[in-house]
């Protein structure tokens, strides 16, 4: 079982920011630091989070090197990144995978950030989570409150669960595995390195932005090529944002045969609707923890135990 540290209070627990994309907006990580400080937190922000090299949060050496600090600091326990974007995958060979698993943070992001809850499990064996940014999600406007509320219950509570009304498209059932996933476009990325974990009977979820559909149903292509879906007991979908045909002079493939193609090409339940991606109202999900997925006749289901304290 990988390993996490969860702590045992929501209350005063040690959250530090950090940059490992692209460059972050001051004023948006200032006021999400408030905003956790506000909490109970005690917030730290690395020194490299407001720097600036090209399109980064600094130089890749920089990021490496913030979040090296971070997870060297006893008094933190959950990492925040300020934000996504680009370049995460730039710094992956520079990290120091035992360093990680002896730190034991709990990481926490979404979309670029899907590459390091990847290789923080493949590398270091070590459970994330994917979920709200500090910038983004909470330093941009008052935070969303479903967003807020799946925050405190996954990474400070007891556990977890979300009920989605959809069509199901399978038969009534019970599916318990590993939750894993995040961005499609980041998953396909990693397939054939080191850095992705392999994952059997995983509950596979998974979002996009920002693509055509015929470029989404490719990538699910390669996972499905490279042996990843079939062996998945379910894949859950976010929100596919902006991903929409554009090229009015051919057939316009949309995401609904997309969906039809994966789910002929995917061998377990695909489930449509699991409130999480590049949207304000997001869930924040365990990434390399067990899961129960519970299908009925109106919609299905999502839950996940509480996680032990330190």
């Amino acid at each position: 079982m990988p390993e996490t540290l969860t702590p045992a209070s929501g209350r005063g627990v040690g959250i530090g920011i950090f940059s490992p994309s692209g460059r972050a907006n001051a004023g948006q990580v200032a006021a999400g630091a408030a905003w956790l400080a506000s909490r109970g937190h005690r917030v730290s922000t690395s020194p490299q989070a407001l720097l600036e090299w090209r399109y980064f949060g600094g130089s890749d050496a920089d990021r490496a090197e913030g979040f090296h600090r971070l997870l060297d600091d006893p008094s933190l326990d959950v990492l925040i990144a300020s934000r996504g974007g680009y370049g995460l995958s730039r710094i992956l060979p520079l990290i120091d995978w035992p360093r990680v698993r002896r730190a034991r943070k709990a990481l926490v992001g979404f979309s670029d950030f899907t590459a390091l809850n990847c290789a923080a499990l493949a590398r270091a064996g070590l459970a994330s989570f994917h979920g709200p940014m500090v910038g983004v999600d909470f330093g941009d406007g008052e935070p969303d409150a479903f967003m807020r509320a799946h925050f405190e219950a996954t990474l400070f509570g007891t556990g977890d669960t979300v009920a989605v009304e959809a069509e199901p498209h399978a038969a009534p059932a019970r599916l318990r595995g590993t939750l894993w996933g995040g961005n499609l476009s980041l998953l396909t990325h990693l397939v054939g390195t080191a850095y992705l974990p392999r994952v059997r009977d995983g509950i596979l979820y998974l979002e996009e932005i920002g693509e055509q559909p015929y470029a989404v149903e490719r990538m699910f292509l390669q996972l499905a090529h490279a042996g990843v879906l079939r062996e998945q007991r379910a894949i859950l979908l976010g929100d596919f944002s902006d991903c929409m045909p554009t090229n009015t002079q051919r057939y316009a493939y949309a995401m609904p045969e997309v969906v039809e193609t994966l789910r002929e090409i995917a061998g377990c339940p695909v489930l449509e609707g699991l409130p999480f991606g590049h949207v304000a109202r997001k869930l924040t999900l365990p990434f390399g923890m067990p899961g129960t997925v519970t299908i009925g006749s109106g919609g299905y289901s999502l839950s996940w135990p509480g996680l032990p304290g330190r």
